[in-house]
């Protein structure tokens, strides 16, 4: 994929990569007049920096031929001393120089199956790629390039131009490329520009096979997380949050979180009711339960039984991959469908708007997901911030809902169109639409970056006294207090769910 210079990188293939690194091995080769090889041993020498190798070939060309293992040396007088080179515990003796290999540089020779397993041991399986291949004798310096393994059997010539792949992309100090880390995909990412590599919210690559990580650590996507604390998330062994501080915080207004997708519903009584998200779902405010299974429920115990559901950041992090899962389905069934049976009255431009659409629903529900681990790792103390930022995802987890529910409705009117005039409103209409939920998540994910400025918390490190002041409020609590007890009274809170179970009782 050519650079458009609207992104600061490009996509590449594997060929595509291959050939820029055999039209850098000819230059060097051509200009200096040494082999393809020598060329391919020196580049790898010197990191695949071209410059660098022109200065140093300038100079003083014995020298760098001398140091990267491409002059001949001095065949050891020792007659058996190709004999007592062995793997670990392994020693190789040979009969005869029949079918025995070396480099052009020194007179070391070896049989084929010493060369593989050398070469396997110490350079294709490892992961750190080295600068040169030196002859297995430990004591010699001679460089292994592509004129030696021409002389071992064809799997060995493969892994070793897959050796030299490996160089040009993990070795490379000029080029910043870097291979997509989806698995199955060969896709190589190239930039075009200096990249700030000590940004904690590095730029995000989209590949082209769909997958969307990060360029600096290279995992998925994660904004508005730093990549330190995606790695810490990712990386713990149990995921498990059982401190309490990590459950949603209990406001003064009465508020039912979907058990589907999350949103904050308002309830305007204390008694149960069934209320309906824009999810579409249907459950009860008291016990969260479905209209069906509340129903059953009721029908076993004779009331409603209200259940202490904390719904922890390891469960929010949950639901919202399985909303990230099924909103990438959604787009691949989409575009599964669109190449098998394509609609006579959808144009190219109607079909990318559908799958914009269908693109920025699975990037939104991404960074919501990783809202989650922003909440799981943003200090307990401000607890202001806390709640400010689940009334930010609230909404963000709200105003997607909607616009996915919208951009279901058109398509399906759109496809089911019988004239070209039905689709007036939704070529109008989407495209809107989907620019006003980039830009509202852009500026939700700029919000949380910037660390919910908008929240003025005070500092009371100067105070002094068996006291701690809300950041909220500035009412002053015993060390003993967990809560704040001007803005959550918990014996309130405790006879305000005593009485709502009596009345279910009655009822």
């Amino acid at each position: 994929m050519e650079y458009d210079g609207r992104r600061p990188y490009s996509v590449l293939t594997r060929n595509e990569i291959t050939v820029k690194m055999k039209k850098q091995i000819n230059e060097i080769s051509d200009i200096f007049f040494i082999s393809n090889s020598d060329a391919t041993v020196l580049l790898m020498y010197l990191r695949w920096d071209s410059l660098r190798v022109s200065e140093r070939l300038g100079e003083n060309k014995e020298k760098l031929l001398m140091d990267s293992g491409l002059k001949s040396v001095m065949s050891d007088p020792s007659p058996d001393s190709s004999s007592e080179i062995s793997l670990e515990t392994d020693v190789y003796e040979f009969d005869g120089d029949n079918d025995l290999i070396s480099t052009p540089f020194c007179s070391h020779k070896f049989d084929s199956k010493y060369w593989r397993e050398y070469l396997e041991k110490n350079f294709y399986y490892v992961e750190k790629i080295q600068t040169t291949i030196s002859c297995p004798d430990q004591d010699c310096r001679s460089a292994v390039g592509p004129d030696t393994i021409e002389k071992l059997t064809v799997r060995d010539q493969e892994m070793y131009e897959r050796y030299i792949w490996r160089s040009y992309i993990e070795g490379n100090k000029v080029l910043m490329i870097k291979q997509c880390p989806a698995r199955n995909c060969d896709y190589v990412i190239e930039f075009h520009q200096e990249n700030d590599d000590d940004d904690e919210y590095s730029l995000n690559v989209v590949c082209i096979c769909g997958h969307i990580f990060c360029w600096r650590c290279r995992l998925e996507s994660h904004r508005p997380v730093s990549c330190n604390k995606a790695s810490d998330w990712l990386c713990s062994a149990t995921m498990k949050i059982s401190d309490e501080s990590f459950s949603l915080y209990p406001t003064k207004t009465k508020t039912v979180t979907c058990p589907h997708c999350l949103c904050s519903l308002e309830s305007d009584t204390k008694m149960p009711q069934f209320l309906t998200c824009v999810c579409r779902l249907r459950f009860c405010s008291r016990c969260l339960r479905s209209e069906e299974a509340h129903k059953i429920e009721a029908v076993d115990s004779g009331f409603c039984i209200k259940t202490e559901v904390g719904i922890l950041c390891e469960d929010r992090w949950n639901v919202c991959q399985k909303l990230l899962e099924q909103a990438k389905s959604d787009l691949e069934a989409f575009e599964e469908t669109n190449i098998k049976k394509p609609s006579d009255l959808l144009r190219e431009q109607d079909i990318m708007i559908i799958r914009e659409g269908l693109m920025l629903i699975v990037q939104c529900r991404r960074v919501l997901k990783w809202c989650c681990v922003y909440d799981y790792f943003h200090t307990e103390y401000e607890n202001s911030k806390k709640e400010y930022l689940r009334y930010l995802q609230g909404n963000a987890i709200a105003t997607l809902q909607s616009y996915s529910n919208t951009l279901q409705e058109q398509k399906d009117i759109v496809l089911a169109a019988a004239t070209y005039e039905e689709c007036t409103f939704f070529r109008h209409t989407i495209p809107t639409a989907t620019s006003n939920i980039g830009n509202y998540f852009y500026d939700f994910m700029k919000t949380l970056q910037d660390g919910l400025v908008d929240v003025k918390v005070k500092s009371y490190n100067g105070g002094t006294g068996p006291f701690w002041y809300c950041d909220r409020c500035t009412y002053a609590n015993s060390w003993e207090d967990n809560e704040c007890e001007m803005c959550y009274d918990d014996s309130a809170s405790l006879v305000g769910e005593i009485s709502d179970l009596f009345l279910n009782k009655v009822s």
